[in-house]
């Protein structure tokens, strides 16, 4: 099964009411779609609008088959992924009796590297003990699970949500004297980040070109290469500079012109310790030499909508454009090798902790960082 594989049904764009749930400025994905054709079909496949969807189970049966989909624990216990009721479920059965099993009802991860799920109960979404980890083609534990036992009770909070959907509704309500937890209403998310979380409100946009179908020029929504260098970083960083600030209120009211720093509460931390390759890219490249010696910014390397794939030459192409009259560049190009190999490695994330359960190892999870530097040479 190559990587990258998709397993979800994208039900915010084919079953919109139209009625989006963020209220009235908003047009809801598919009224982008009716102009933008093209860009809209490239955004659907692409890993930032297949972060998160509801369970397809016809596209789960085309891999399941091929993974190893039993794992075990002590004493012969084991998860499994099976079907029932034409349905995937994850049952964790021991000493031959089946004693918990979970419906697979929410994916999160586009599965280029990996995808975990989580199921619904009273009103909260679980994540499942198992994550498929596409390199190995097999099921893991999920991230920060144990090794010896299955775990079924982490709840997934709308915080998660911010960074793998664009809007949920959310309700707190008190489990203890000092305790809060939050309901979450399913018929309100919008799975995966969606135009109008990068372009703002987009009502207004939609009933002036739908009035006005002779204008060239784009009205009442928000051009990222219109913002400054800060503000188009701050789009980005709202998901990529990591989760583990306290936040003064819901980064999905966050919209493209403010100020991402306003949604922080203030920071005292040292500092020290190096921003993990999860979630912290924008924290690693402006710790780059090549960020701060230009004015770059995010999409200086990335399309956020691409017409197809970014390949090494298509990377190396855009080095090139800073680096053309380097040696060393100029070699790279002609020995079609790649620049961000070297000088942008896959390094192990220390915040996200994959096991297998049977041999009770570690599984490294590697991601490019987005630190732009000199390496050692491997070995």
């Amino acid at each position: 099964m190559a990587t990258g594989v998709i397993f979800l049904i994208r039900c915010s764009i084919e079953n919109s009411t139209g009625k989006d749930p963020r209220g009235p400025l908003y047009a809801g994905a598919p009224a982008c779609g009716t102009c933008h054709k093209d860009i809209m079909q490239a955004h659907l496949n692409s890993p930032h609008y297949q972060t998160s969807g509801k369970v397809s189970f016809d596209e789960l049966k085309k891999f399941i088959g091929a993974a190893h989909n039993m794992v075990y624990y002590e004493d012969s216990a084991g998860i499994i992924v099976e079907e029932k009721h034409s349905q995937f479920f994850q049952s964790y059965r021991s000493g031959g009796k089946e004693v918990r099993s979970e419906q697979l009802d929410i994916a999160i991860g586009s599965g280029e590297k990996a995808q975990t799920y989580a199921y619904w109960k009273n009103e909260q979404l679980l994540q499942l003990p198992l994550t498929y980890f596409t390199a190995l083609q097999s099921w893991t534990n999920s991230p920060g699970y144990p090794a010896r036992k299955p775990y079924f009770d982490r709840v997934i909070l709308s915080r998660c949500l911010e960074c793998h959907a664009s809007y949920v509704t959310k309700t707190d309500f008190q489990t203890g004297p000092l305790q809060v937890s939050e309901k979450l209403a399913a018929n309100s998310i919008i799975f995966g980040i969606d135009c109008e979380r990068c372009h703002g409100p987009a009502a207004g946009h939609v009933q002036f070109h739908q009035e006005n179908p002779a204008a060239q020029e784009a009205k009442f929504i928000v051009s990222i290469k219109s913002l400054t260098r800060q503000q188009q970083l701050d789009v980005c960083a709202s998901c990529h500079s990591g989760n583990d600030l306290d936040v003064q209120r819901t980064l999905f009211a966050f919209r493209p012109g403010d100020t991402l720093a306003n949604f922080y509460y203030p920071y005292f931390g040292s500092g020290g310790k190096e921003p993990d390759v999860h979630g912290k890219q924008m924290q690693l490249l402006q710790a780059s030499k090549c960020f701060q010696q230009s004015k770059m910014t995010c999409q200086s390397c990335h399309d956020t909508h691409p017409l197809k794939v970014n390949t090494n030459d298509i990377y190396t192409a855009k080095c090139m454009t800073c680096h053309q009259n380097s040696e060393h560049a100029l070699q790279m190009k002609t020995n079609s090798n790649s620049c961000v190999n070297c000088h942008m490695p896959l390094q192990s994330s220390r915040s996200l902790d994959f096991n297998n359960g049977t041999e009770m190892k570690s599984i490294p999870y590697l991601l490019r960082t987005h630190k732009i530097a000199v390496y050692p040479a491997p070995g």
